[in-house]
């Protein structure tokens, strides 16, 4: 299957430019940056946790239904029947990762959540080379070092404010993230819109109980509209598709890259000053993971399954 809906061609044009590992690094980075966008739509929404849990579901699935036939020619039950068992597997580890992350910036500080979930490109090569055999190279280790440093540096100012609790939180969004990395890293086939649709489901009808989704305010209704709809879906689907070409490790290298650009979105939209911390830790993330990606990992999917 070609990446996201893009046809043959388009596919066979791409692998000419680009080359397999820069295609994978490529996909992560874009994917990490539009998923930055959450936390600037969760700050403007002003709402309960499972509120917004439940409308960003819900949008998400909603998107992914409208897309699929569009993309992948069939109904999203038919591509869901196509890989059942690692689809469902995926979505569910999606909403968990998903929901327990917007949970932990609404009962920890975002300081102690961005730090934790630094460690994804850790967590995900431990993972990986327990479950696929996947040999992480030096260079990689030490971009995933100097990123979660930078990470640290950024926060460093607020760190430890947090409830016990909301840690727990990101701790479990980061063990679910990693996981569904090394899934999609198993199986290169699998459709990887299903696996965000349904993760978006799985997330509303979850946050349905404790939630009072009809009680927000239209406003915030369409800001969720375009994450959950658009910039956060599309991300997902992005540092899934990324999984085709590199390994889980190589991907969650990119989580920081989300910390510095949600840290410049709180900067642009909503006027919040960034500290000489957040200035220089941003600057070490990005030479981290330029370091970090400039050599061809030892193991890649060299290419990409067929339709």
């Amino acid at each position: 299957m070609p990446p996201f809906g893009a046809s043959v061609s388009d596919t066979a044009r791409m692998r000419s430019r680009l080359s397999t590992y820069q295609m994978g690094m490529l996909l992560a980075f874009g994917g990490m940056l539009a998923v930055s966008l959450d936390s600037l739509g969760v700050r403007l929404t002003k709402a309960d946790d499972w509120d917004i849990a439940f409308w960003f579901g819900i949008f998400t699935a909603i998107a992914m239904l409208l897309l699929i036939p569009i993309l992948s020619k069939q109904s999203f039950l038919a591509a869901m029947r196509a890989d059942s068992t690692s689809v469902l597997a995926s979505g569910i580890l999606q909403a968990c990762s998903t929901t327990l992350f917007i949970l932990a910036i609404g009962t920890t500080t975002v300081s102690n959540t961005v730090v934790i979930y630094a460690a994804a490109p850790v967590v995900a090569a431990v993972i990986g080379r327990v479950v696929l055999g996947e040999i992480t190279n030096s260079r990689t280790w030490v971009g995933i070092a100097g990123s979660i440093a930078g990470v640290t540096l950024i926060v460093s100012s607020s760190a430890g404010e947090g409830r016990w609790l909301g840690d727990l939180y990101a701790v479990g969004a980061v063990m679910a993230f990693a996981t569904n990395l090394t899934i999609w890293r198993k199986f290169p086939e699998q459709n990887r819109m299903v696996a965000v649709g349904l993760g978006g489901f799985t997330m509303a009808l979850v946050a349905w109980f404790p939630a009072h989704p009809f009680e927000m305010d239209t406003r915030a209704i369409v800001i969720l509209a375009i994450t959950g709809g658009v910039f956060g879906p599309g991300g997902r689907i992005l540092v899934a598709s990324a999984t085709r070409y590199i390994s889980g490790a190589q991907v969650g290298m990119f989580v920081p890259v989300e910390t510095v650009a949600a840290t410049a979105w709180a900067w642009l939209f909503l006027s919040e000053p960034a500290p000489r911390n957040t200035l220089i830790g941003g600057s070490v993330v990005l030479i981290a993971v330029w370091y970090g990606s400039r050599q061809a990992p030892i193991r890649t999917l060299t290419t990409l399954p067929e339709p």
